[in-house]
């Protein structure tokens, strides 16, 4: 039995599997996001996540990119996301560390994860329900690091955010 579909290529047996698993996507906007990761089940959940902000904006692109370079070879993975699409970051950054995640314990399937936010010049930890001063905050330990972009400190999100 063939599983594909006919507009996309995509197996829809992954499709209603990520529908089904995710709970928070459409059978289209789950297509899509295969579509663009080559059927990557993993890449395109990834995918779906990281444009929840403005998901139906990032498919309308996909589409139009699509429309654009239909006929033409993809040169690979991930080829049609590399459009020359200008960042907005203009100028080089300075940023300054605001938080970080750490772990205690033996690996990262067991053990306890906090977190260290600068608060007004200080470090605060945050442990479930404790938060305190960090008198010494793991800085050389941490698995995450959060930066902000130092001329953005004190200003507003976009409203496009």
């Amino acid at each position: 039995m063939d599983t594909t579909d006919d507009s996309g290529g995509v197996d829809e047996s992954v499709v209603q599997s990520l529908v089904a698993n995710l709970g928070a996507f459409t059978a289209d906007q789950v297509r899509a996001a295969l579509k663009e990761t080559n059927g990557a089940a993993d890449r395109a959940a990834d995918w779906l996540f990281s444009h929840m902000d403005d998901l139906d904006g990032a498919i309308a692109a996909l589409n139009s990119n699509d429309s654009k370079t239909q006929g033409a070879s993809s040169g690979g993975p991930g080829a049609s996301s590399s459009t020359s699409v200008p960042l907005e970051d203009g100028e080089h950054g300075n940023y300054s560390l605001t938080g970080m995640i750490s772990h205690i314990g033996k690996n990262t399937g067991s053990g306890h994860y906090v977190a260290h936010l600068k608060k007004d010049g200080k470090w605060v930890i945050f442990n479930d329900e404790k938060v305190a001063l960090s008198s010494k905050p793991p800085f050389l330990h941490a698995y995450l690091y959060l930066y902000q972009r130092k001329d953005t400190i004190g200003s507003s999100p976009s409203p496009n955010y």
